[in-house]
């Protein structure tokens, strides 16, 4: 695209407003690092990433909750998750779902204006096609090239001026075994398998998750490191200093991905499922050799090969 017809210019101002979860939060996040090596002026409206602004150089990081109507004043465009959506009619708002906009949402109504220009599927869902096997990174990579005309060739910054790392990084394991969904948690049981099986080959095993669940994995870890953060930038200086992370299908899995992890994504659905982690191309996808329905459940975790994981691993120098 022509520098006089681009939509994005140098010195333009856009607003990125995510979803409040982490997974969601790095997928806005890679968009702003597109927009911003187009040259555009970014602001990132997000409470968790306040804490972590120090490591994004060059976007202009606003904490607390996010006044859409006061960014969209100050902005030429904003870009927003659908769950900050607001009444007022705004032409210059964008409004992003992950698969599905809500019911009696139009998208083509009205159209979203930039400098008086009309742009073409601006209000979308991220993931159009879920059985295409494209990770969420490459659905939002497309939205910056489709939608908003970004060179997606172009190199991103990523997460800057990060801690040193310790010399013990390479053997270090994060276990995220939970979820906010318990029918995407693998088993404590499995998770303590798998977690006896690496320590006895050498990997500093430790398990991670949030405040109010401390006790809690304490108690079904036991003899385990278990890791809490009352802010984002202390899971992030921490998986700076891990070389891998195994997850269920969660943000810890890509906020380890963005940070150029080895990752290990447990979950019941096909390999190539749209939210596994795809920020590099260190990620498998672990899932069931086999699965089947009782009762009005489906069983799964007894058939996860952990077997894969610990293989895997032993391919990977442990100093």
């Amino acid at each position: 695209m022509s520098q006089s017809n681009a939509l994005i210019i140098p010195g333009l101002k856009v607003a990125l407003v995510p979803c409040p979860a982490l997974g969601d939060t790095t997928l806005l996040l890679r968009l702003a690092w597109r927009l911003q090596a187009a040259g555009a002026c970014v602001t990132v409206a997000s409470v968790s990433l306040a804490s972590v602004r120090s490591y994004l150089p060059g976007l202009n990081i606003v904490g607390g909750a996010p006044d859409v109507v006061a960014l969209a004043a100050s902005n030429d465009l904003v870009i927003c998750a659908i769950d900050w959506q607001v009444t007022v009619p705004l032409s210059n708002v964008a409004y992003l779902a992950g698969k599905k906009l809500p019911r009696g949402f139009n998208p083509e109504q009205p159209p979203v204006l930039l400098a008086g220009r009309v742009i073409a599927g601006a209000h979308n869902v991220i993931c159009r096609d879920p059985k295409a096997g494209k990770t969420m990174v490459q659905w939002i990579d497309l939205y910056a090239e489709e939608v908003l005309g970004l060179d997606t060739s172009l190199p991103v910054t990523g997460l800057q001026d990060l801690p040193a790392v310790a010399e013990d990084a390479d053997r270090r394991v994060a276990i995220f075994p939970t979820t906010p969904h318990a029918s995407k948690n693998f088993s404590s049981s499995g998770f303590r398998r798998l977690a006896r099986c690496l320590t006895a080959r050498g990997w500093l095993v430790e398990f991670v998750g949030i405040p109010a669940e401390q006790q809690k994995l304490k108690a079904e870890y036991p003899g385990c490191t278990v890791r809490t953060f009352t802010d984002l930038k202390g899971l992030v200086d921490f998986l700076s200093n891990c070389a891998v992370v195994i997850s269920n299908d969660s943000g810890g899995g890509h906020l380890g991905s963005l940070l150029g992890l080895r990752t290990f994504t447990i979950t019941r659905r096909r390999g190539d499922f749209t939210w596994r982690p795809g920020f590099n191309e260190l990620n498998r996808v672990i899932n069931p050799i086999l699965s089947f329905k009782w009762m009005g459940r489906t069983v799964w975790r007894p058939f996860i090969p952990l077997r894969r994981i610990v293989r895997a691993l032993a391919d990977v120098k442990v100093q």
